[in-house]
């Protein structure tokens, strides 16, 4: 594959072990796991546990096959469901949730994850083990459609979580904001949506392959969220740290953003 060349998911999917690999791993570099992992669980978790945010219903629509941000979250919820653009993801998903020892060892971020909450690393297994009871669907999407879920019906959710997925499938901001408006008829009104994202991105690399990242600024998300119906409610910068050239990137933002109206 030429190096230079951006893939687009999901027409290209990603080699998902080997992203969870140079991304999400306890092997990667410090710098790099602190961006990928540590700030999403401590963003995620601070905003359901100060009550900021509540439900009981949670559609999850995630890059590849991540559980870190629904670890910080499934307490606070019932039933999660959890939409995939791209089979591997669902498979290695399905790997993890059955314990299958050829899954993906996230034991790492799990301890990480009790640090943060203040409680016994022991409590890992626990934490994990609820996650898997509270993961009710896993269901295959595709947002080039009216329905994406279709033929499968999906109820509006209390929350939606969205951790670097509009800027991965979206091929331009128009893309974006339609792909946004189909997230929101997804969330019932006065639910939430959540992001974690890039700012002014071009790409990250699996492997030998460079995928494209949509570019987006603080002035467009902002925009664009309220054009769309939602009043932000929390807003995160976090300056980057990252020491690498397989990941392009300024900054990343997380956003809480409360439905206010229908569009």
């Amino acid at each position: 594959m030429d190096p230079c060349l951006k893939l687009h998911y999901p027409s290209h999917e990603a080699d998902v072990r080997m992203m969870l690999q140079d991304y999400f791993s306890q092997y990667v570099p410090y710098s790099v796991f602190k961006e990928s992992t540590m700030n999403m669980l401590r963003c995620f978790y601070q905003v359901f546990s100060s009550g900021l945010v509540s439900g009981k219903t949670l559609i999850d629509i995630s890059l590849g096959p991540i559980i870190i941000q629904l670890l910080s979250v499934c307490e606070f919820f019932e039933e999660i469901s959890i939409l995939k653009c791209g089979d591997a993801s669902i498979k290695e998903l399905e790997l993890w949730k059955n314990k299958d020892p050829e899954a993906f060892d996230w034991t790492h971020t799990s301890k990480l994850f009790m640090e943060i909450k203040g409680a016994s690393r022991d409590g890992w297994q626990d934490a994990e083990e609820m996650l898997r009871r509270k993961m009710k669907h896993l269901v295959k999407c595709d947002f080039t459609k009216t329905n994406p879920t279709n033929p499968f019906a999906l109820p509006r959710a209390d929350c939606v979580t969205c951790v670097w997925g509009l800027e991965m499938i979206s091929r331009d901001h128009e893309e974006y904001r339609i792909t946004l408006r189909k997230i929101s008829n997804m969330i019932k009104l006065g639910g939430h949506i959540l992001i974690y994202t890039d700012i002014n991105a071009s790409y990250f690399i699996v492997g030998q392959d460079k995928y494209h990242l949509l570019n987006c600024d603080d002035s467009f998300l902002r925009k664009t969220l309220t054009d769309e119906g939602f009043a932000i409610v929390h807003y995160e910068n976090m300056e980057r740290e990252a020491c690498t050239d397989r990941l392009d990137h300024e900054q990343k933002a997380f956003i809480v953003a409360c439905k206010v109206m229908e569009t």
